[in-house]
């Protein structure tokens, strides 16, 4: 069963949590609030990188610098650039020690895809990595507002890829991406995915859906949703910022 604490090492050096969406980057360390960046570098045209998230959108903008975005739907589309940004934002030097890791991947995520997120997490901090689904690490990070016997549903809406995700005893019972040709308005497509979805055997507690992710700020989307499925739909602060909250109260004692 997933809990906080669930990675925590107790005398490992001190741990690294990472959610890498495709607009931007979220790292957690212990101690401290998380780093976000946009998930973007900037490179000469030897090929050279130059600069990574907001210094490079900065440096593009002075000097023509060409970007490049190494997430595209939430999974790894450039490893080096994307361990190049890592390592950036992690201030990481030939001196820096190894660390665990806990990387976040999409639940629907291929298993070639959950690797090369782990290949990346590993060139850029040089430590073991573990990975935990994303919509399951921002659930916990939503806990002490759900009840244990509630039925619950965790939809993350992020840029490229939006998952459908029922959880139950720290696990996933069943992953959908939601896939839409209606990128304005992605509401009626996951309605239907969540109402697609059959209910665990004994559930007695409430019909709950948790809203993740950058969309799920957007006006209007809860009361939609509750409307079009009849659950009690529950948005947490910041949702943009569960999942890393999520993975850093699994790195936690």
């Amino acid at each position: 069963m997933l809990a906080p604490g669930a990675y925590a090492r107790a005398r490992g050096r001190c741990p690294i949590a990472i959610d890498l969406g495709t607009l931007n980057v979220r790292i957690w360390l212990a101690g401290h609030d998380p780093l976000v960046a946009p998930t973007v570098v900037a490179r000469a045209s030897a090929g050279r990188y130059l600069a990574a998230g907001r210094d490079a959108l900065d440096l593009a903008e002075r000097t023509g610098a060409p970007l490049v975005w190494p997430v595209r739907d939430g999974v790894i589309a450039d490893l080096p650039a994307c361990a190049y940004l890592l390592r950036t934002m992690l201030g990481a030097g030939p001196d820096r020690k190894p660390s665990p890791v806990l990387v976040g991947v999409p639940a629907t995520a291929t298993l070639m895809q959950r690797n090369m997120l782990i290949a990346t997490a590993g060139r850029a901090t040089g430590g073991r990595v573990s990975w935990v689904e994303e919509p399951l690490a921002a659930s916990l990070a939503c806990g002490p507002s759900l009840d244990a016997d509630d039925e619950l549903v965790t939809v993350d809406i992020g840029h490229g890829r939006t998952e459908v995700v029922q959880v139950h005893g720290g696990e996933v019972l069943a992953a959908l991406r939601v896939d839409t040709v209606n990128h304005v308005d992605q509401v009626p497509a996951i309605a239907r995915a969540v109402r697609g979805l059959a209910s665990p055997p004994g559930r007695r507690g409430r019909r709950r859906l948790l809203i993740t992710g950058g969309g799920a700020a957007t006006v209007g989307v809860a009361g939609r949703l509750a409307a079009l499925t009849g659950r009690s739909v529950t948005v947490p602060e910041n949702p943009w910022l569960a999942t890393i909250r999520g993975l850093g109260l699994l790195l936690t004692a």
